[in-house]
């Protein structure tokens, strides 16, 4: 959805089966602790890692559960971005939008997602009971949980059948789920969903500023460049497996952060305008991020680009992926240089 067109609309328990998918370098946690074996496996790795534990975990726990971060997530020093700001102004033939001066703003230091959350990774949740527990959920949403069904009635992402994902789109992000879904998961992950400039500096900071201080619009550089990402110009139609498009990676190994879904990230969006303009929004809407693979414009498949949806959209376009803090984590991890050595090899 571009601005202008959000301009123009203003004015009880049940499991699921979970089809087993390989992951042949995830690191083998064989010789784990049962219960840290467990969380590992879920990929809620950062439930160890993080405070959120009435009792803290061994040594061996800990050295386990940071492989599997590394393994899964990069390392986004803490910088600046410059963070796009298009005003909405009156004009004599109605409207029109109007960049403004980029405002520069600090991001602190994260660890992202690799990826974004697949089908497979998601139905872990739901296997877990997790539209069922209520501490996933704030307790004003818990009324809208009820209705965050599948195809066929099953709690469960929209475009699912039965409880379970589609079988040919295991390795594919994980879609038809809402910004509450999209944060119960990060929840129960032990994680949480980014914020929006926290998202911007994943894709920018490799290579910082180009020119006069202006950042580069893509992962890559400043060419878009079809074969790099998923969007209208691909000619697919269609979401692909995560780990397709590699050459549009960040340096550290960040797939996919342009093209294939949009990305809810844990920032409302509020469009802004001069003191002569008011814009209501009929509904509470969240950013997303990055474009999909129905994205006719490459300027809205940026790293800049910023627009939004209602918190309650469910399409087949908007997936999401997880962060956390560095400074959220226990203080036991390994030497910060050697592992972004060793994302650039992933």
């Amino acid at each position: 959805m571009s601005l202008g067109t959000l301009i123009n609309s203003a004015v009880g328990i049940w499991k699921c089966h979970v089809p087993d998918i390989a992951h042949p370098a995830f690191p083998d946690v064989t010789d784990a602790p049962p219960d840290t074996r467990r969380l590992i496996r879920d990929r809620r790795y950062c439930r160890v890692l993080t405070n959120q534990n009435d009792f803290p975990f061994d040594e061996v726990s800990l050295s386990f559960a940071w492989k599997a971060l590394h393994h899964d997530m990069s390392l986004v020093p803490s910088g600046e971005i410059r963070r796009v700001c298009d005003v909405i102004v009156a004009t004599h033939s109605g409207f029109d939008i109007a960049p403004t001066a980029d405002q520069v703003v600090a991001a602190e230091s994260h660890y992202i997602d690799r990826n974004c959350v697949t089908n497979a990774d998601y139905a872990r949740f739901v296997q877990a009971d997790g539209y069922g527990d209520p501490k996933y959920w704030p307790e004003q949403v818990l009324p809208n949980v009820l209705q965050f069904v599948d195809s066929t009635g099953q709690p469960g992402p929209k475009y699912w059948s039965n409880g379970n994902p589609p079988p040919q789109k295991l390795d594919h992000p994980v879609v038809g789920i809402c910004w509450h879904e999209a944060n119960a998961f990060a929840n129960w992950a032990g994680k949480r969903l980014l914020q929006s400039d926290e998202w911007q500096r994943a894709g920018t900071w490799p290579k910082g500023h180009n020119g006069p201080g202006t950042e580069l619009r893509y992962p890559w550089g400043n060419g878009f460049d079809p074969l790099k990402v998923n969007i209208w110009a691909s000619g697919i139609g269609d979401t692909v497996p995560v780990t397709s498009y590699s050459a549009g990676s960040t340096p550290n190994g960040v797939r996919q952060l342009i093209g294939n879904v949009w990305e809810w990230v844990d920032t409302l969006f509020s469009p802004h305008s001069d003191a002569s303009v008011s814009v209501a929004l009929t509904e509470t809407m969240a950013e997303i991020r990055g474009g999909a693979f129905d994205t006719y414009f490459q300027t809205q498949a940026s790293c800049q680009f910023r627009t939004g949806q209602p918190l309650l959209y469910r399409g087949p376009n908007v997936g999401f992926r997880c962060c956390v803090s560095v400074n959220a984590l226990l203080d036991t991890a390994p030497d910060y240089d050697s592992m972004t050595s060793s994302d650039d090899s992933q």
